[in-house]
């Protein structure tokens, strides 16, 4: 399924549940931490056979919570690993072998379903949102575990420390070491995480069969205005790639599709345009014909990580401590103004200064960070 259906569909419904959220989720928490007065009874059982993972929000976040449940899988190879998730972040756990049944976040029928399920443990990846803790509190024979952010840790039984400046793949991890029996001590760096099926492989040979250059895939949308660099910008780079023998290919979904069209008309030298066109699982297949991603903060930037390929990504409201991609193969470009990074649990004020932080990155500085990863 295309990552791109679920995004235009949802978008004004991801507002108002925020808004929900905002407006009536601590009194909901409240309401619900006091109706759960007694905590679960016991130390984790050694022998874990079935837990619930919750997973809101968007692709990113799902995107890096996978090297988690890989570990899972491969601590307890028997256990069945449910996941919560939302429709616009399903594709990242579609055909996953770390995954054992996935359920709709937003589908009353699921949350039905899954609490008459019998979770030893009940993992909640939330960060801030109240509603995901309210959900938690229904589990009440289950060992809950969240992260002790916004008084939501009244809710669980066992409430984890949360840091802005840690790389979000360790919070999840730390998350799962508190509990898990067998855990690694630290971090670590096992790919595969996404595994392409035969269909895939073919529908993506397909679309890059004619192409005889080297190819770089560029991702130029945003889930927000303050995160978008300048459309010329794209289209600049993407020429002079071109003009040192390298061929782009234009990703995203149905939000970017005007952007996407904007960028290659203004490039004026050939792009293959796959905006709308690739599902996410095809598009972990693009990313091994491909030599690098080039990506504002998102959620295909996240995915281009776990796929192994090497980005140059542009932060500016983000915390890039958060969220920027680590190690040699990966290049952040982030200015570091005296007001960012500005967004803070998944909001971002609007910005006064017309996102300045993006608009002071150069295509210089951007062609340089791919000459030297695409030299390497």
């Amino acid at each position: 399924m295309p990552y791109y259906q679920h995004r235009n569909p949802v978008k004004n419904s991801i507002h108002v549940i925020k808004k929900i959220d905002y407006l009536v989720g601590p009194l909901l928490l409240k309401f619900s931490s006091l109706l759960s007065s007694s905590r679960h009874a016991g130390s984790v059982p050694n022998s874990l056979k079935k837990i619930l993972v919750i997973r809101p929000g968007g692709i990113g976040d799902a995107v890096l919570l996978i090297p988690s449940l890989k570990i899972l899988r491969e601590i307890k190879p028997s256990m069945e690993v449910d996941i919560l998730c939302e429709p616009r972040n399903m594709g990242v756990f579609l055909g996953s072998p770390f995954v054992s049944g996935l359920y709709n976040y937003r589908s009353l029928t699921d949350l039905v379903r899954l609490s008459m399920n019998d979770y030893q443990i009940v993992f909640d990846t939330e960060q801030s949102h109240f509603l995901s803790a309210v959900v938690v509190s229904k589990f009440r024979h289950s060992l809950k575990v969240g992260f002790a952010t916004n008084g939501r840790e009244e809710i669980y039984d066992i409430a984890v420390p949360y840091r802005q400046d840690q790389y979000e793949m360790d919070s999840f991890f730390d998350l799962f070491k508190e509990v898990i029996n067998g855990w690694p001590t630290e971090p670590g760096w096992n790919p595969p995480y996404f595994f392409v099926s035969p269909e895939q492989k073919e529908r993506v040979a397909r679309e890059v069969q004619e192409i005889d250059r080297p190819l770089v895939c560029v991702f130029p949308g945003a889930s927000i205005k303050e995160r978008h660099w300048p459309t010329k910008n794209w289209a600049t780079v993407i020429r002079r790639l071109w003009d040192e023998g390298f061929m782009s290919a234009v990703l995203g979904g149905a939000n970017e599709s005007a952007l996407s069209q904007e960028v290659v008309k203004a490039a004026r030298c050939p792009v293959l345009n796959l905006c709308s066109k690739l599902t996410l699982g095809e598009t972990t297949a693009l990313f091994n014909h491909a030599r690098l991603l080039i990506s504002t903060d998102s959620g295909i930037l996240h995915l281009g990580v776990l796929c192994d390929i090497p980005t140059v990504s542009l932060f500016g409201p983000g915390i890039a401590q958060k969220w920027g991609p680590r190690g040699e193969k990966h290049i952040v470009l982030n200015k570091g103004l005296e007001c960012s990074p500005c967004t803070l649990f998944g909001e971002t004020p609007p910005c006064p200064r017309g996102a300045l932080c993006m608009k002071q990155i150069t295509v210089d500085e951007v062609i340089t960070a791919a000459s030297n990863l695409l030299g390497k």
